[in-house]
């Protein structure tokens, strides 16, 4: 066995870029036994590939380069045994937070299944609607900049010139703990019937969808409440064109 490696065997060994090594002995993590004066050719003895694989399974459990340089330059084992606790709890708090969103994207996957069926029928329908829970998100340039935006079912509500925007809950259980530790950003959309109907196509054109909603609901003689209600369904997560969106419009019945 050769006592020691050039750059490129040694990244050869591990499948990695030879930039990579570059840039450990530029950061004093991994420093090369042997340094040719001359023309700069970098060799490693043969043993630096245990701590070269020590590095790579720092990086794969989550230290940044600056705890690894601390790890391998303060070389004491108590204090790199508590680095590796704190960083076990660390990767413990992550893995719990990452189950969430996968628990939440499914029950959003889950509801735009169950709602897509409704979304063949054109014509104007009445459903019948239990309390509904929501977080205000605010208006439209606060949307974008809003977690929930991306997790949850995004829900406008459109009031002739004001429109403004929320996160819909849509998990008994996600809504009680929620609406816990947000007491005063949760909200609720009333229970009762919504004369309902879809806007096909992009957000610019929904007021026109809007108010063939609401010239309909006159037709027929309903009062309706002052705000209409606009569960996103296929939105810019689940269509690459606008064209292909489609979003629920909800009035509630008053009488």
């Amino acid at each position: 066995m050769k006592e020691y490696l050039t750059i490129g065997e040694l990244a050869n060994i591990f499948n990695m870029d030879v930039q990579i090594l570059r840039h450990y002995d530029a950061r004093g993590i991994l420093v090369p036994a042997i340094r040719n004066e001359t023309n700069g050719r970098r060799f490693y003895h043969f043993d630096q590939i245990y701590a070269l694989a020590s590095i790579r399974y720092l990086r794969k459990i989550g230290y940044s380069l600056d705890q690894i340089y601390a790890f391998v330059t303060i070389n004491d084992t108590f204090k790199n045994l508590n680095f590796m606790t704190e960083q076990a709890d660390a990767l413990e708090q992550h893995c719990r937070e990452l189950m969430a969103t996968v628990d939440i994207i499914q029950k959003k996957l889950k509801f735009i299944r169950e709602e897509l069926p409704y979304t063949q029928n054109e014509a104007f329908q009445i459903r019948t609607y239990p309390e509904r829970f929501f977080l205000h998100v605010g208006d439209e340039l606060n949307l974008f900049t809003k977690e929930q935006f991306f997790f949850y079912p995004t829900i406008g509500f459109y009031e002739r010139d004001r429109k403004w925007f929320g996160a819909s809950l849509i998990d008994e259980e996600t809504v009680e703990d929620i609406c816990r530790k947000n007491p005063d950003i949760a909200d609720s959309i009333p229970g009762g019937d919504y004369l309902c109907s879809y806007h096909y196509g992009p957000y610019h054109t929904i007021r026109d969808s809007i108010d063939r909603l609401r010239k309909e609901g006159k037709a027929r003689g309903y009062q309706l409440e002052n705000y209409v209600v606009t569960p996103n369904i296929v939105d810019q997560f689940t269509a690459g064109s606008n064209a292909k969106y489609i979003t629920a419009l909800e009035v509630r019945i008053i009488r």
